[in-house]
């Protein structure tokens, strides 16, 4: 785009660009129901390489960019049933990215459940209209549950008005679906549910349903809900890296407006154990709602508008009946996901140890004999783990040599999560042969599976790490990671000098900061720059806090 506008500003008069594309979310609904080309391609990320700098999110502005805490930090990963397919997210500038052709995701095995015979429940009653919320993020069948539910309404002889009030819905933007029931069509006069009118919540999100706009709706004592507590990625992750869903105090929220009449479930993770995608939990919650009397609508007429709904007609039917079910026996239903063994976090030796032999891979028995070496000094507990993360993290920077090592497992990660691939294919920027894009980038190439000989050349070169004849070791951005090693030993080194009670905070902080240059390229070298600027505030600060006791103690 940013070509055309170049180009048509040399034009004479007046230019007009009109883009037209089909949006993403609306590509994959027609997809489920093979009503639009499905590219035979998908996109997966090495979290092994990946920093977790959230470049791709930025570039993208996908939510299928889902969250992976791993032992060394929180990473990313493509949510396949999620994703787009408009691969916007490999413009992001890392090499963790490859591109799989004719690959499917390995189906999770889902666990076989009997369902035992439910009584229906008692239908409620309309008393003039039966006020619908439904909330979620676009991508989600938020808008699917809320048409099958008019469609069901009328199928019993009842009136129904449906308002989607969608927002970003396409790039997982908050929905929110108003529909009001009736059992006559004109005993409706508007849409929209007013504050407090709400009869009954299907909460698809929690971040959407707990926030002021829906609980608004709501009226202790009037409202039933049933909310899904998963913690589901919104647009805020494409923007903050380090965005977390403040999970305790959004179920808090609920919970002090609707007490008793609300039901939470993980439907997300049920959808995942018993029907092998995550895709079928809003139907489970919808099941779940119908089963708790909270719908004046007929099973008879649900069943049906699933079956016109036309898309996995028969899955879907039986997320209904597992929301159901769920709804009788929430305990049972727990069971199913709650982990039978219990990993306790690790401690902090066991996170040295396990960085030390990260190091021994990486390079050598003498780059953990220098880690440990430093950390051999420190004492105190919060300081030495500050330093067992970030000193790790600068030690073990991903230059050519180890973006190698990791990328000859791919394939092997790649035969896990997927089968039936036929090409597996690179995103890389090699330093030497790249061109700068419009964008001020290094431009990224496809490489094909013969790279993959190149990768076991590259990663055995390691041993010229940091060596004149290490050829990658003369740009700028690895020169600048060997003198970070340097200035932050250095760095470490006087502030322990300085450390006391009052400087503790700022040294810590100190310590930490190597962990937020994170990502490749021009995009590390930004966090650098902003990480740099931190460190002399930092040590300003340290310089000033003691001067100001030598002083006091003067």
């Amino acid at each position: 785009m940013l070509d055309v506008q170049k180009k048509l500003s040399k034009v004479e008069g007046v230019s007009a660009i009109v883009y037209v594309q089909t949006c993403a979310a609306e590509k994959r609904r027609r997809r489920k129901k093979n009503a639009f080309p499905d590219p035979d391609q998908r996109i997966f990320i090495n979290s092994d390489i990946c920093e977790g700098c959230g470049d791709c999110g930025i570039q993208s502005n996908c939510v299928a960019i889902s969250p992976v805490e791993t032992e060394l930090g929180r990473k990313r990963a493509i949510d396949q049933s999620a994703c787009n397919k408009d691969f916007s997210c490999v413009n992001g500038f890392c090499p963790s990215f490859v591109s799989l052709e004719g690959a499917q995701p390995k189906k999770r095995q889902a666990k076989s459940i009997t369902l035992p015979d439910m009584p229906e429940p008692a239908m409620a009653a309309i008393n003039g209209t039966h006020n619908v919320v439904i909330t979620g993020v676009g991508g989600t069948g938020v808008v699917t549950i809320g048409a099958i539910l008019a469609q069901a309404a009328h199928l019993d002889g009842k009136g129904a008005g449906m308002m989607e009030m969608a927002g970003l819905a396409q790039k997982g933007g908050a929905v929110h679906i108003h529909c009001r029931l009736a059992e006559h069509p004109n005993s409706i006069s508007a849409i929209r549910v007013a504050l407090g009118e709400c009869d009954v919540l299907i909460g698809g999100d929690l971040v959407v349903t707990a926030g002021s706009k829906t609980v608004g709706l709501t009226a202790q004592g009037r409202t039933g809900a049933v909310v899904n507590c998963q913690e589901i990625v919104t647009g805020d992750f494409t923007r903050n890296a380090e965005f977390k869903v403040p999970q305790d105090q959004l179920t808090l929220a609920l919970e002090a407006r609707l007490r008793d009449d609300l039901l939470m479930i993980d439907s997300s993770a049920l959808a995942r154990e018993l029907l092998g995608d995550s895709v079928f939990s809003n139907m489970i919650l919808f099941g779940a709602t119908w089963q708790r009397g909270l719908l004046p609508i007929t099973h008879a007429a649900i069943t049906k508008a699933i079956t016109l709904n036309g898309a996995a007609v028969e899955t879907n039917k039986r997320a209904f009946e597992i929301g159901r079910w769920i709804a009788l026996y929430p305990q049972q239903a727990q069971e199913i996901i709650q982990p039978k063994v219990i990993n306790l976090p690790k401690s902090l030796e066991e996170k040295i140890d396990f960085r030390a032999h990260h190091l021994r891979q990486y390079q050598s028995k003498r780059l953990a004999t220098r880690y440990n070496k430093i950390l051999n000094k420190i004492e105190d507990y919060e300081l030495k783990e500050a330093v067992a993360l970030a000193y790790h993290k600068l030690l073990s920077y991903k230059d050519e040599y180890e973006v190698a090592r990791l990328h000859k497992m791919t394939s092997e990660q790649v035969k896990n999560q997927f089968q039936s691939v036929k090409r597996i294919s690179f995103h890389l920027a090699p330093p030497l042969f790249s061109k700068i894009g419009s964008d001020g980038r290094p431009q990224k190439r496809k490489f094909g599976p013969k790279m993959m000989r190149g990768f076991k050349i590259l990663a055995r070169m390691k041993i010229l790490r940091g060596t004149p004849l290490d050829i990658f070791g003369y740009s700028e951005e690895r020169k600048i990671e060997r003198n970070l090693i340097r200035q932050y030993e250095q760095d470490l080194k006087r502030a322990l000098k300085l450390y006391s009670d009052a400087t503790k905070p700022a040294i810590i902080e100190l310590a930490r900061l190597p962990l937020s240059i994170k990502g490749f390229g021009p995009v590390k070298m930004d966090n650098y720059r902003k990480a740099e600027a931190k460190r002399k505030a930092l040590l300003s600060s340290l310089k000033e806090n003691t001067l100001g006791l030598n002083q006091a103690a003067e």
